[in-house]
């Protein structure tokens, strides 16, 4: 039995079933935050599983990195720990230093700190001479305008290190521009009280469908395990309301795609670890979106596994431990597996979540979640956080489960308070 070491985590998606991973795995883990309260639903007063499952749990300034390695310095001396882990966005780069100062085993590559910011993998990308959009780091509102004037509208405004699509905006011209500037000057630290980066990412529009590769590196060999779909919502903001795994891709597309990927994975000195690389599919060929190196978000990794049976999560433990994980594949007896997100279509107070009634009589439906809303406020949809449940199907058969949880989800009816608005 391993003592892993966790520094944070998501509150939703794979931050709720990560942690029972760990302890089906026969390993335990030591729990690290800054706020507990993150982790409590005033609503339901559950108790979230990363504190559920969790042997201790200590109270530290996680975003303080010095004070924090020399916390955990002193309690790996009694508790003694075999490995970091996260599966936050925003602790990766605390993990790597981390296992560093306490020559600890970590799930992330040596050049983590680089593959989070999106606009050294975009320069990483060019210096590789690989196919790349047009695009511009800026730091100032002259010249985020000069730079977009030169890229042409529309284009794409990204920070540079935030995460789950977080003010990630289409932009159509200047006064747009302009808005989406204001917004980010107007959020100097993220949503878990570090301070961004003050750069923006400026970048051609790709037409086309999106996709993500996922892939798991292992001492410098990446093995790419399959392409998940995506669709979008919410323009001119990118809402994720759905995925499946496979993607409905040719054989010479998903070539394409996955040597772009391996290409880009290499540029960026991506060396050990998961990775969730999107992609778009323009009519030039791929292109990469951003490189992510953690496993895909969204329970893509529940998808994988009913498909293939290779559980990304184990994986990922795995490689917190400095092990190879187990990638082979085997028969599930499913084709394909999707999900798709309820995304409220505005904000206001939802007075009733009808339709759910049917879900559990649905062949194709594995399982569904949806939150308690009634009687609450729901915020707009401009990000991934906005989510009230989901529905996960499969098809045995073929690649339906896209179509068999769209139309489980269109079943799902709400009701607001002010219906006319």
């Amino acid at each position: 039995m391993a003592h892993l070491l966790m520094i944070e985590s998501w509150v939703g998606g794979t931050g709720r079933i990560f942690p029972p991973a760990i302890a089906r795995l026969g390993h335990r883990y030591t729990f690290v935050t800054r706020n507990r309260d993150h982790y409590r639903d005033t609503r339901t007063c559950e108790i979230h599983p990363v504190i559920e499952h969790a042997e201790h749990v200590l109270s530290a300034e996680t975003n303080d990195v010095p004070a924090l390695i020399e916390f955990l310095r002193a309690q790996h001396a009694i508790l003694d720990f075999d490995g970091v882990v996260t599966i936050c966005d925003y602790y990766i780069d605390t993990v790597a230093q981390v296992a560093q100062a306490l020559d600890l085993p970590q799930a992330f590559s040596a050049n983590v700190v680089d593959e989070r910011r999106k606009d050294r993998v975009r320069e990483a990308i060019e210096r590789a001479g690989l196919p790349n959009p047009k695009f511009a780091v800026t730091a100032s509102w002259d010249e985020c305008r000069r730079e977009a004037q030169r890229i042409g509208y529309p284009l794409i405004l990204k920070p540079t290190d935030l995460a789950s699509s977080a003010f990630v905006r289409l932009v159509r011209d200047e006064e747009e521009l302009c808005a989406a500037f204001d917004a980010l000057e107007q959020f100097p630290r993220n949503f878990r009280d570090q301070a961004r980066v003050p750069l923006l990412l400026l970048e051609e529009y790709l037409h086309g469908e999106e996709v993500s590769v996922e892939a798991c590196t292992y001492r410098g060999a990446t093995t790419v395990i399959g392409i998940t779909d995506k669709s979008l919502t919410g323009f001119p903001y990118f809402v994720e309301d759905g995925h499946m795994f496979p993607a409905r891709l040719d054989p010479v597309q998903a070539r394409a795609v996955e040597d772009l990927v391996r290409g880009a994975l290499s540029a960026v000195g991506h060396d050990h670890g998961l990775s969730h690389t999107e992609v778009k599919l323009t009519a030039q060929g791929p292109r990469i979106v951003e490189i992510n190196p953690r496993p895909g978000g969204n329970y893509i990794a529940e998808l994988i596994q009913r498909v293939t049976g290779i559980d990304l999560l184990d994986a990922q433990i795995e490689l917190a431990l400095g092990r190879e994980p187990d990638l082979r594949r085997r028969d599930t007896g499913v084709a394909s597996a999707a999900i798709k997100f309820l995304v409220p279509p505005r904000a206001g107070k939802v007075v009733a979540l009808d339709g759910s009634a049917g879900l559990d009589a649905d062949p194709h439906v594995e399982r569904w979640s949806l939150a308690a809303v009634a009687g609450t406020e729901v915020s707009a949809p401009i990000d991934n956080a906005c989510y009230l449940g989901h529905v996960i199907a499969s098809d045995r058969d073929g690649l339906q489960a896209r179509a068999y949880a769209e139309r489980a989800l269109s079943r799902l009816a709400l009701t607001y308070a002010d219906p006319a608005a």
